[in-house]
């Protein structure tokens, strides 16, 4: 579940670009996204992109992100900045988003310079690139409330779990209170690809829960 109501945002514009006129859910091409839709929210956006290669790379990153991590992310590989042990679930996982054009909701820790940790939460979400490669939207939020932010930069991610997102999720009109619920979902046929986590032995055992369309 969304905790962040700067996820919520985010995931909302991606939804409303997304959805078609016959209510179906198309992954929306990156330049469809209006800065002025998401307003102070930009600094918390990023996109990435595939090379020919398939390694994803940042495209562009906001201030809030970019000061997390203490330096421009843009054209850095998306996997250099998580742990050795979670890079394989985290291609898969882009690989499903594309192909199945359904979001994710990651839960994970970074790992400050100073070895202090923090909660975040990320979103990734399908674009449509005209090259064929996978092209994502995504976000970070801060989930702890600590003062160093910003000044002991992020240097590793380690995952906690992740959630495939029902396309069609209805919010709560209040988003300050970071509640959602999930309504009857159009049944596709495709199959999120189980992503597999290696389970840390610092942090909380990672799980992968499917949101699956019916009133919750």
């Amino acid at each position: 579940m969304m905790k962040h109501r700067n996820t919520i945002a985010i995931f909302s514009e991606w939804q409303r670009l997304a959805r078609s006129e016959s209510g179906a859910f198309r992954a929306p091409m990156r330049e469809r996204i209006e800065p002025r839709k998401l307003g102070r929210h930009l600094s918390d956006l990023f996109f990435l992109e595939a090379d020919t290669h398939g390694d994803l790379s940042f495209r562009l990153a906001g201030t809030r992100i970019c000061t997390l991590f203490g330096r421009e992310l843009k054209n850095t590989r998306f996997l250099s900045l998580w742990s050795e042990r979670d890079r394989a679930a985290l291609g898969e996982l882009s690989q499903n988003i594309s192909t199945l054009e359904v979001p994710a909701l990651i839960s994970h820790v970074g790992i400050s310079m100073s070895g202090r940790s923090l909660g975040l939460e990320m979103f990734l979400a399908p674009l449509e690139a005209s090259n064929g490669q996978v092209s994502l939207l995504g976000s970070i939020a801060v989930l702890d409330s600590v003062t160093w932010v910003g000044a002991d930069p992020i240097v590793l991610g380690h995952l906690n779990s992740i959630e495939p997102v029902a396309p069609d999720l209805i919010l709560a009109e209040d988003v300050r209170k970071s509640a959602a619920i999930t309504v009857n979902a159009p049944r596709t046929g495709r199959e999120w690809t189980n992503v597999r986590l290696t389970k840390p032995q610092e942090h909380a055992a990672p799980k992968l829960r499917v949101i699956k369309g019916g009133k919750a």
